[in-house]
Order: structure tokens, then C-alpha cells, then sequence
């Protein structure tokens, strides 16, 4: 669940329902006709995802290289492909390009990626002599034609023509982080990371090329100009340009730079963000003199970008101050915090709506009214900021833009536009679990009731949201899904069973890439793993006493023999795998696999359960007991001796001080390990380890002013079950129950009593309430049972219907996932441990207390 906002977004392009890949866009329609032109015999012409790939015969490409890319204008990408494919057919070069122009606008729009937006070909020259002839053509065949600047690339003179050195096929590494990352080989063989960041950058060992010298110089030579600005810091970053706060070299005052990039950041409708610049300029002029929006102060051109120039509005956006103010993340907020809050919040949504008829009497819809588009000043009046997609009030066009959550129907224009998105507003400031409310209309109801519930709102404020929805919506209807779980007596058999029928109903077995819809990593790792594939929903439906179809299982197997570059992780890659086929009564096929992921030691040092060496061995202990192989238990011994050198005394690369935390990938997952490891050899040894470790985990967290103790990570402090506090209290009492050690007793009451917070963002098992009501149950403590009965009826604020069966939102909530780490099978088995007979929630990581044994 580590993706981007902007990295998921890609992947909800494709399906209203599910995450899928950009590539399965329905594009049919617009796709460019240079794909489908005559070829000389011996070229062969295939798709890569949405590339067009076109390679000559008897052309032998490296490894790596400096390789060319192309730019175009949305308008001109038609016709710069048919130039291009045909100046490389004539001169044998291989090349591939975007296959349609909404692959273009998708790979440059306003939150692509910025290392490789603006790509539309790219050309593979064989060597540096190639690449020394073909530059100076290309960019006299190209003059006239412009594009977006790839800021991953250096630009060859003044053409739509950029040149970086990088690898020529995908060459991989596993990352710190258990991921996998892009590489380059080094002269010594070593794979080193290959830098695709929006700057260009040459490896040490690489000499740039004397054709590129006279660009690289001019790149250096600061030509861009006299510029009466500087940039302090970043705000925002988006592929269309980035928001800057910086001082007035004159006046020495503070502003904020808006920045456009020429070409880049199209909307749906093709505009780019220089257009939408200039588009928010007169719109600012438009609302001159109005306090609730910042003064324009100037307008400027400059490294061929544009900057508008706006006061500084000193404040915090509405998001931060929710954030930091919203107290249903506490344990215990009495009423009076309950109150405080309320008066606080209703006071903003009043000054809101206040700014929203000022901006409206000037005849402007603001059409992009969310929480980070509002700035709150410390007297508490509030600015309305962000006017790139407003419109004109009489203007019926729905906006090429739309924040998640906060969009209305594409048939409402004008003041109900507005005034439904204020309302999505209202709703967000008490339950801030937006875009939830799009997979469902019918929880704008719902919901509306939980936080009447929770909040001391005026009379009436209730009803008037659903009766404003209602307004646009028509009649909103009942919340099935969620009855199922407030009903007076919670029926487990009735929800496993709708559960297990909304997997069944999603599975796509005549797919390769994946056969339940999941989070995005699925298509990182291969559609098969336990966290993001099918071995973790199989094991999920075992579990919990589900028929698992045997269509499925040979799915499983198959698709994890043709991995061409599996992991060997536990919860991404193969010894997950390997354990789920052995749960599932497929041995020879389990076997296999596990002689599969034990090739693929060598290298792996990331310490995790995830995907790191803690997992792998917990797989190795596991299959050394099934089947007395002692080969197998002097691997995994081995693999506490790499740990244990690593963990040391003061830590090593594999345990940085700002590394990541938690049972997943932190320490808290190699003490369970070292546990595991006790239990099997009896070595106290073991149990020293596991203490060393659970005391850095524990000096990586604290204790909050309301008691509840949480893991640090990334400016967060976390009570989840995989990467927080959660999994640390489980594995803390499990060593508890073997010795004892002041002061980790204490650690385990405070994360029980972070576990008893209201609110909770995502449902999910790993990283979510699921992983909070198997964490409480797990610890075993009687006093917790109406704690985890509370977290269960709340789990009808995500419950949603899939084919008319329960179905739960994934990362962000922004579609519907089925997986184990952030979806429907890690509610099946968090509810499975404490309603059914489950005793494990993840494949051979068995978490129970003594209390709870």
C-alpha cells in the first residue's frame, strides 16, 4: 500500500470498479493508424502495455544505452509518429511508441509521472555512433514541432528531441523495501539503480557523447533569465508544474508561484496546464478584491515556463488542520473534545459557504472545492485558492478535472454544482473517508447517520445533507451491506457467505494477469502472491471454510511457474505461494515451488515477513516441520544467523534508523521470527534477539497524549496491524508469555488502547480496522470483546455490494479490492479468527498470545 496518490489514479482509469492497469483502456477508437502500416519483411510489430513496439531484423540491441525519446503536442502525436516510424523503418532502428492518443493524454496528464511523462517514441540506437547520426536528422526532421519537456532527459538543441542513458530492457533489483526497482549494470556487473527522476542524470561511469556536449553546456550555461523570485521550498508537484512558496527579491515578502509547464498536465479534454494558467489568471482578475481569494500579483514567462505570482496566504489547508484536530482518532474523546470540535468545524463550513457566494455572486463556479484547496487563516476566516478549472457560472461543460470525492454529477453545472461538492464537504469534515461515498451514493446516507452519532450537530443538520444529496441524487434508499453489520445480533455465517460470493463473483480465471481484482502491486508482483494475489484470497476462503474450486488453485499454480522474475518473499512471492498450495492439499505443486523461491536467496536483504528474509524463514521452519527435512531447518537457522549479524548492536543498512517499522517489513517481524525460532530449537539465544529487536521496534514509537502508544514512520505514528503497533503488541505478548521484561507489558496496554479509536481510514487487514479487530482478539483480553463487537458493526461504514454480495474498498478507497492486504479476504480472515475457527490470518505466521491460545 506504499503507492502515490497519483500512481493509483492511473490505475482507476481503466474500470469504474476495479484498480487495473492503463493499459486496458478502452481506446480502440482513437488509436493511431501508424501501428497498423505495411512493414518491410522481417520487422515484427507487438504491444507492450500501451506501446506500440516495432523492432527491425537483424538488430541486436544492449543491454543499455543512450536511448532517444520524442515529444508532441496532444494535437500533433499523429502525425510525429507516422515522421518518426517511418525515419526509423528507413534507417532500421528500432523503436516503440504510444498506441493512442488517450494513452497520450493519459501519460501526460496532470498527475502523471513526471520522470517519464511526455514520452511518445522511443528510439533505440545500437550504439553511440548510431546515436551521433540519427540526432542531428531527427531534430532537422522534427523542426516546427514542439511537445512537453521530458524533465527525465536532456533536450538535443532546440527540438522536440531528448536523449538519457538507461537500460534498453527491464532489468530489475529487489529495493530496500522488499519492492522492486528499476537498474542499470554497472562495468563491475553490479545492478545499480536506474535514476528515472524527473532531472537528468548520467552514471559515474558513463562519458556523455560529443553530439550531446554543445546541449549539456547549454543546459549548464544559466540562460534562463533574470527571475525576481526565490524559491524557498515546494508546496506541490504535479506533471503540469509545481507550487512554490518564495520571497519578492524586492520587497522581501512572501509568495506562492503557481507554475505551468507548456504542453504538460493535459485534462480529459486535452487543455494543458499553461492554458489552465492563464485560464485561473483571469478568474483571480475576475475576483479582485475579494478577501476569501489570494491577490494576484504578477505573471511571468521564464525557462519556458509560466508563473503566476500570488499573496501568501498565511494558514494551514482545511486538510491539515482536520488532520490534526479530528478527535475520533483518539481513544476516549469526551464530550466536551466532541463539542469543541463541532463548533470549530460547523464555524469553517460556515465561512466556506460564506466565500462560496462571494466567488458565485461574480458569476464564477469554483468546480474544484476540496480540503487542500482551502486555506484556513489563524483568525479563522478561510481563502478559496486553485481556480484552474472554474468556470463561468452559465457554463453547462463538466470540468476536465475533478478531485476524488469531491466531484459532482456530470450533469450538475453551475451554483448545484457547488453547492453539492460544499455538501460533500460538510459530510467529509465529520468522517473523513472520501472517495468512499463514489463507489455507493447510497452511503451519502449512511454515513451521514454515523456521524450524527458521533457528533453533538445541531437539530436537523442531518436530514438537510441527505436531503441536499437527495436534491441531485434522487432518492438515496437503504445501506444493505451495512446492515449486515449493525443488525441487533452480527450473523457471521450470513456475512462469510456474502463475503466468499463477491470474491467468487469477481474471480477472471480466463486472465493471466490476475484472478481477483486487488490492490495495484498485484501487477508489480504477478497476480499470485499471498498480500495483493490469489494465494492470499485462496487461503483466505480456506480459512474460512469456503469451497476453493480447483480452477483456481491450478490458476494459482500456473501462474506462478511462468514468472519470469518472481520474488521469494512470503507475502510477494513464491514461499507465500508454496504455503498456500500446502494448506490447499497441492504438495508436489507447494514442493516445487519452495525449490523455486530457495534459488532465489542469494541477494535478498531485506529483513521483513513481507517479503524479506524473516519470512522466508518462518516458510522454511514451517515446511522443516511438515516434512522432518533438515536441510530445510539448517537453511532457516542460517537465515537467523544473516539477521542476527545484521541486528548486532548497532544496527547495519539492512536496520537503517529511519527504516520502516512494523510486522511487514520492520523489526517487529524479525522478532517473530526469532520467536519462531525459539520455540523450534529452545536456543534462549533466540529470545535474546527477539528482545533486542522488540526494543529498537519499541524505541521507534511513543506514547501519545491520549495514552495509546503507536510506531513511528514517515511523520506517522500507526496502530496498524502490519506496519504499526498493532502486530508489535501481539509479538510483544508472545514473549511475554516466555519472559518477562519491564516495560513491554506497558508498551502492549497503550497500543490496546490506541486499538480502541473510533475512527479508522481503510477496512483493510494489514493496514486497517479488520487488522485492529484481529489484533485486539488475538491479544485475548475478555475486557477487549466489546471493543472488537464495536469495530465490527463499524465495519458497515465500508461495507459495499459487489453483484449483490459484500465487498469492502481497497487502498485509499478508491475501487473495489478483493485481496488479502487491502480488501475483502483480510476482512474474511480477521472476522474468521474471531467468529470462526481460525487460528492464523496470514499463511504460517501464527500470531496468538497466550491469553488467546
Amino acid at each position: 500500500m506504499k503507492e502515490t496518490l497519483p500512481q493509483l489514479v492511473a490505475y482507476c482509469q481503466a474500470d469504474p470498479l476495479f484498480f487495473e492497469p492503463v493499459w486496458r483502456i478502452p481506446d480502440d477508437d482513437n488509436r493511431f493508424p501508424t501501428a497498423r502500416r505495411p512493414l518491410p519483411s522481417g520487422w515484427r510489430v507487438g504491444e507492450s502495455e500501451l506501446w506500440v513496439v516495432m523492432l527491425p531484423p537483424d538488430v541486436a540491441l544492449p543491454e543499455q544505452g543512450w536511448k532517444i525519446h520524442v515529444s508532441a503536442t496532444d494535437a500533433d502525436a499523429g502525425a510525429v509518429c507516422d515522421l518518426v516510424v517511418d525515419f526509423c523503418v528507413e534507417r532500421n532502428i528500432a523503436v516503440k511508441f504510444l498506441r493512442s492518443r488517450m494513452a497520450v493524454r493519459l501519460l501526460n496528464n496532470k498527475y502523471a509521472d513526471r520522470g517519464s511523462s511526455g514520452k511518445l517514441l522511443t528510439l533505440y540506437p545500437v550504439d553511440e555512433g548510431q546515436l551521433s547520426e540519427v540526432l542531428p536528422l531527427l531534430a532537422d526532421l522534427l523542426r516546427g514541432f514542439t511537445g512537453p519537456y521530458v524533465l527525465s532527459d536532456l533536450r538535443y538543441e532546440d527540438s522536440p528531441v531528448y536523449v538519457r542513458y538507461g537500460a534498453f530492457q527491464p532489468i530489475t533489483y529487489t529495493r530496500s523495501d522488499g519492492g522492486l526497482g528499476y537498474a542499470l549494470r554497472a562495468p563491475d556487473g553490479r545492478l545499480v539503480p536506474d535514476q528515472r527522476t524527473p532531472a537528468f542524470t548520467v552514471p559515474e561511469w558513463v562519458t556523455v557523447p560529443e553530439v550531446l556536449r554543445a546541449s549539456v553546456d547549454k543546459r549548464g550555461s544559466g540562460e534562463e533569465g533574470e527571475f525576481p523570485y526565490q524559491i524557498e521550498k515546494a508546496l506541490h508537484f504535479s506533471n503540469g508544474g509545481g507550487v512554490y512558496l518564495a520571497r519578492d527579491a524586492a520587497s522581501g515578502g512572501y509568495v506562492v508561484l503557481l507554475e505551468a509547464r507548456p504542453h504538460a498536465g493535459l485534462d480529459t479534454g486535452g487543455t494543458d496546464a499553461v492554458a489552465r494558467l492563464a485560464h485561473e489568471r483571469d478568474m483571480l482578475e475576475r475576483l479582485s478584491g475579494l478577501d476569501c481569494v489570494p491577490r494576484l500579483l504578477d505573471h511571468r514567462v521564464i525557462w519556458e515556463h509560466h508563473f503566476l505570482v500570488e499573496e501568501y496566504v498565511e494558514g494551514r489547508t482545511l486538510l491539515d488542520e482536520v488532520f490534526e484536530r479530528y478527535p475520533l482518532t483518539s481513544p476516549d474523546p469526551g464530550p466536551e473534545v466532541l463539542a469543541a470540535y463541532t463548533d470549530w468545524a460547523t464555524g469553517v463550513l460556515a465561512e466556506v459557504d460564506h466565500a462560496l457566494m462571494s466567488v458565485h455572486a461574480r458569476g464564477v463556479r469554483l468546480a474544484d472545492l476540496h480540503p487542500e484547496n482551502i486555506i484556513v487563516r489563524p483568525d479563522g476566516r478561510v481563502v478559496l485558492i486553485d481556480f484552474e478549472i472554474s468556470s463561468d457560472l452559465a457554463d453547462t461543460r463538466p470540468p476536465g478535472l475533478a478531485a476524488a470525492g469531491f466531484a459532482a454529477p456530470r450533469d450538475v453545472s453551475g451554483r448545484d454544482a457547488d453547492h453539492y461538492v460544499l455538501n460533500c464537504l460538510r459530510q467529509w469534515m465529520f468522517l473523513p473517508i472520501s472517495p468512499l461515498q463514489e463507489r455507493d451514493p447510497v452511503k451519502l446516507a449512511s454515513l451521514t447517520d454515523v456521524i450524527t452519532e458521533h457528533f453533538p450537530l445541531p437539530p436537523g443538520f442531518g436530514k438537510r445533507v441527505v436531503r441536499q444529496f437527495e436534491k441531485v441524487r434522487g432518492p438515496l434508499g437503504e445501506d444493505g451491506p451495512a446492515r449486515m453489520f449493525t443488525a441487533e445480533e452480527f450473523d457471521w455465517p450470513a456475512v462469510r457467505d456474502s463475503i466468499v460470493a463477491g470474491i467468487n463473483a469477481s474471480a477472471t480465471p480466463d486472465r493471466k494477469d490476475r484472478l481477483f481484482p486487488g490492490d495495484p502491486q498485484q501487477f508489480a508482483t504477478g497476480g499470485f502472491t499471498v498480500a495483493n494475489g490469489a494465494a492470499g484470497v485462496l487461503w483466505a476462503l480456506r480459512q474460512a471454510g469456503a469451497d476453493v474450486p480447483s480452477a483456481y488453485v491450478d490458476w494459482l499454480v500456473e501462474a506462478a511457474r511462468r514468472a519470469v522474475d518472481p520474488r521469494p518473499g512470503l507475502l510477494n512471492g513464491l514461499h507465500g505461494v508454496a504455503a498456500t498450495l500446502e494448506s490447499l492439499g497441492r504438495r508436489d505443486d507447494a514442493l516445487d515451488l519452495l525449490d523455486r523461491a530457495r534459488k532465489l536467496h542469494d541477494g535478498l536483504d531485506v529483513p521483513g515477513v513481507h517479503g524479506g528474509l524473516a519470512g522466508v524463514g518462518l516458510n522454511l521452519l514451517h515446511f522443516s516441520g511438515l516434512t522432518g527435512d533438515e536441510d530445510l531447518r539448517t537453511e532457516a537457522l542460517n537465515v537467523g544467523e544473516r539477521l542476527a549479524a545484521e541486528l548486532g548492536d548497532g544496527g547495519s543498512a539492512m536496520f537503517p534508523a529511519e527504516g520502516r517499522v512494523g510486522l511487514q517489513h520492520g523489526l517487529t517481524g524479525v522478532a517473530a521470527y526469532f520467536l519462531a525460532l525459539h520455540r523450534v530449537t529452545g536456543d534462549e539465544r533466540h529470545l535474546d534477539l527477539a528482545r533486542l529487536a522488540l526494543q529498537r521496534e519499541i524505541a521507534r514509537g511513543q506514547v501519545l497524549p491520549d495514552g495509546g502508544f503507536c510506531l513511528l514512520e514517515s511523520n506517522r505514528y500507526l496502530a496498524y496491524l502490519g506496519g504499526g503497533s498493532g502486530g508489535l503488541a501481539l509479538v510483544l505478548s508472545q514473549y511475554l508469555g516466555l519472559r518477562d521484561e519491564p516495560g513491554f507489558a506497558d508498551v502492549v496496554e497503550g497500543v490496546r488502547r490506541a486499538c480502541r479509536a473510533v475512527f479508522t481510514r481503510h477496512p483493510a487487514l494489514l493496514m486497517g480496522r479488520a487488522g485492529t479487530i484481529a489484533t485486539l482478539h488475538l491479544l485475548g483480553l475478555e475486557e477487549d470483546r466489546p471493543v472488537i463487537l464495536d469495530h465490527v458493526r463499524r465495519l458497515s461504514w465500508h461495507a459495499l455490494s459487489y453483484q449483490g454480495h459484500l465487498a469492502f474498498p481497497g487502498n485509499q478507497l478508491m475501487r473495489l479490492s478483493m485481496d488479502v492486504e487491502t480488501g475483502s479476504a483480510g476482512v474474511l480472515a480477521a472476522l474468521g479468527v474471531v467468529f470462526g475457527q481460525n487460528a492464523s490470518i496470514l499463511p504460517v505466521l501464527d500470531l496468538r498470545t497466550p491469553q488467546a491460545s
